[in-house]
């Protein structure tokens, strides 16, 4: 008896062994039908528990957003798929592919499939990245594969939709489209839902066969479609469509029009769907009727949404701009998360701006103005940071932003300068965010700024002799900024508290530039800041509960003159070199001259 129990318990622990080495499925929108949601367990705040630097050298932008798997993520930047240890982010194995990817990958069965634009359909064998074949078409493809039932659907810009067996490696059928083909089909129930640049969508059956199609406005369809009971719902533009997946009939009385384009996918959960636009907003939209439940935030707007949106638990999580990170509620009312990419490093473009493939599209444009935000616009009332708009063409990769990858206790994302950020709930981070560089401004003479640096140390062992080192007139406007990052979990922001002798004070906290500002200048009748040492104290916690506290002091007699900003020091002429004639002198010291 004894004998059959421990047979049967070593026959559980190996196929439990088998289990745990197979690889884990990952499909682009997390499930058949792209409703978005992961049925992962997450749990906030995440802390950084590594990051991998491709020092990849192609100007291209990341697009695809990675694919994840037990061992590893694996990540597609230019023409590389990287594979990098999830635990720890090593690099464990990369393949080219021939030219650039910017297909989100599907792992299905311990093959990686993905396409480039070497006009390639690849599968590669995730453990070794062995390449295993390729499917050749006529264009770049650039959607992601969607995997159903041993069959791969794909489009490319030669206008096709190849539904791909899997084992022999033949299509199955093709459809031709109107247009190239940029945003990965809907398979749904007996349904194929398809669009494509040439201002159409379609809708087949599981045989390729059309069963009714309708023009979209205007010539775009980035976004995955995503299919909820009998219903399929996708973007084109600003507006999100519902129609009756079998039939094409319009479910809502009248699109939803958002207030910027919307390039990532939407996802729905229950009656709800959820998308995030270009306008800097992320809705939640009634499937029955099309109208807004919610907006994120409620007043404002954060910087464009140009990626598809993930659930997981009761949460939303998405990319806000190129470099934030942003948890929040299912009902849109809390931000459980908040995380700011460091800022790339300014990369030398190495390839011309291509013509963009929407030429006539006027939706674009408002979009894609250019605007250099100014760093604390309340810093001086005649500064003008604007600058007049520009129109520029922008091509497919320039519209959209990788997605966060979201698995059981960790997060992945990509930046723009090609790192990869894994995030977990169970990375240790038991340091406060860093608080330095303060930088004190004053009014000088000839209108000019004059800056000091005051001493910064810990508020609880602040020594007041340091005030007597700056000594300024109290005119207004007056700045001290300081920089304040936190690589751990991200600042908290409504930690933030800044006091000035003790009473709390207005600021600005930039996340975008890791710069928090304190800045007097009162509005109305003019009035200085009175005399006597002013002594302001900063705080912040990270979303860990790690907290930093910094204090700094200056003197203010309003009896002083506007002090004289700094003049620029001339360097002298060495003297070995009075002697030379000028044609023999350094080329650097000539141009001082």
């Amino acid at each position: 008896m004894r004998s059959g129990r421990a047979f049967l318990i070593l026959m559980l622990l190996c196929m439990a062994g088998t289990v745990f080495a197979g690889q884990t499925n990952w499909l682009p929108r997390y499930n058949e039908n792209s409703a978005g949601v992961s049925e992962a367990s997450l749990d906030f705040p995440v802390s950084l528990a590594w990051k991998y630097t491709t020092n990849d050298d192609n100007d291209v932008k990341p697009v695809a957003t990675p694919a994840v798997g037990d061992r590893m993520v694996y990540v597609p930047i230019g023409d590389t798929i990287y594979a990098v240890d999830r635990k720890t982010g090593s690099l464990v194995w990369d393949q080219a592919a021939g030219d650039d990817i910017f297909s989100s990958p599907a792992l299905v069965d311990g093959m990686l499939y993905f396409g480039s634009r070497d006009n390639n359909l690849w599968a590669l064998n995730a453990e070794d990245g062995s390449v295993e074949w390729r499917y050749r078409t006529g264009g770049n493809v650039d959607a992601p594969p969607i995997i159903v039932d041993g069959v791969c659907y794909f489009g490319s810009d030669d206008n096709r939709l190849v539904a791909l067996d899997l084992e022999t490696r033949e299509p199955r059928w093709q459809f031709e489209a109107a247009g190239s083909i940029k945003a990965p089909p809907l398979v749904y129930r007996d349904v194929i839902i398809v669009g494509s640049q040439g201002r159409r969508v379609h809708a087949l059956n599981r045989e390729g066969r059309p069963i009714w199609s309708n023009t979209i406005e205007p010539r775009s369809f980035f976004a995955s479609p995503v299919g909820v009971r009998n219903t399929v719902i996708y973007a084109s533009g600003r507006d999100l469509h519902a129609r009756d997946l079998r039939t094409g009939r319009a479910i809502w009385a009248r699109p939803f029009r958002a207030g910027g384009p919307i390039v990532g996918s939407p996802s729905v959960l229950d009656r709800t769907v959820y998308v995030g636009t270009r306008d800097g907003s992320v809705y939640a939209i009634d499937t029955s009727n099309g109208r807004a439940r919610w907006r994120w935030p409620q007043e404002g707007a954060v910087e464009p949404i140009a990626s598809s949106p993930v659930i997981v638990d009761d949460m939303i999580v998405f990319r806000s701009g190129k470099r934030d990170v942003v948890a929040i509620s299912l009902d849109g009312s809390r931000t459980l998360w908040r995380y700011t990419l460091p800022e790339p490093e300014e990369r030398v473009p190495t390839r011309p701006d291509r013509d963009m493939m929407f030429p006539d599209d006027d939706w674009m444009m408002d979009d894609m103005r250019e605007e250099r935000a100014p760093i604390a616009p309340e810093m001086d009332r005649d500064f003008d940071a604007r600058r007049p708009t520009e129109r520029r063409r922008r091509d497919f990769e320039d519209m959209l932003d990788p997605s966060v990858a979201v698995t059981d206790n960790a997060l992945f994302v990509v930046a723009e300068d090609a790192v990869v950020y894994g995030f977990s709930n169970l990375a240790p981070d038991n340091v406060p965010p860093r608080l330095s560089d303060p930088v004190l401004e004053v009014p000088g003479r000839r209108r000019e700024r004059v800056q000091f640096t005051p001493e910064l140390v810990d508020a609880d062992n602040f020594p007041e002799r340091y005030a007597d080192d700056i000594e300024i007139p109290g005119t207004p406007p007056i700045f001290l900024s300081l920089e304040l990052y936190d690589e751990g979990s991200g600042i908290d922001a409504d930690s933030i508290n800044v006091t000035i002798n003790g009473e709390a004070a207005e600021y600005t906290y930039d996340a975008r530039e890791g710069l928090l500002w304190y800045i007097f200048d009162p509005r109305g009748a003019a009035a200085n800041l009175p005399n006597g040492v002013q002594r302001i104290e900063f705080e912040a916690v990270d979303w860990r509960g790690n907290a930093v506290r910094k204090a700094g002091s200056f003197t203010v007699d309003n009896r002083l003159r506007p002090p004289e900003p700094p003049r620029p020091v001339r360097p002298e002429r060495p003297d070995d070199m009075m002697d030379f004639p000028d044609e023999m002198m350094p080329e650097e010291y000539m141009r001082r001259r």
